[in-house]
């Protein structure tokens, strides 16, 4: 637990998250209405956001004059986007099923009103099945890229003047 005690607290901070701004689009009508381009992109900031907190908090773990190399960051990062990855079809249940039930018919119908596709079309991509699909590749792509992007950023810079203290997260094998 000890060794991926961070990476489940954050993946469970971040799929809260998720569940909780789908309740609050929910609530602000967004669910109705599908014209405000402004909210998924306001999601993805605070979401970029998380991710960084999620390193810092493991950077602050590791101790005052750790060196966390880009392998040791990066490997934080691709085990918090399998979590990620896993807990992703939970969320998209529990958004669909529990705090949005019409989503899919809300969006079917929006979509139809403007003319953009048939009704059997829509169907075929705004449901559940789909929706778990799409956040599983979401989650991955978006993770691995976060992974390496805040690897390279959090990675400890060695100082030659001082003396560093290397985290190697690799099991030595007897």
């Amino acid at each position: 637990m000890n060794k991926i005690g961070i990476e489940l607290k954050w993946a469970g901070i971040i799929t809260a998250f998720t569940c909780l701004w789908a309740a609050l689009k929910q609530a602000l009508g967004y669910h109705k209405d599908f014209s405000n381009i402004l909210i998924p992109a306001i999601y993805y900031v605070i979401l970029t956001f998380l991710w960084a907190i999620a390193f810092v908090d493991k950077k602050k773990s590791l101790g005052k004059g750790a060196v966390w190399e880009f392998k040791s960051a990066f490997k934080f990062g691709l085990i918090l986007t399998g979590l990620l990855t896993i807990l992703s079809p939970i969320a998209q249940y529990i958004i669909y099923e529990n705090i949005s039930p019409d989503y899919f018919n809300n969006m079917i119908e929006y979509q139809m009103a403007k003319g953009r596709q048939t009704r059997e079309s829509l169907e075929l991509i705004h449901n559940i099945n789909f929706a778990i699909r799409q956040g599983v590749m979401n989650s991955l792509s978006l993770g691995v890229i976060y992974a390496a992007l805040y690897a390279w950023v959090f990675k400890t810079k060695s100082n030659p003047n001082t003396t560093n203290i290397v985290v190697n997260n690799t099991k030595k094998r007897k």
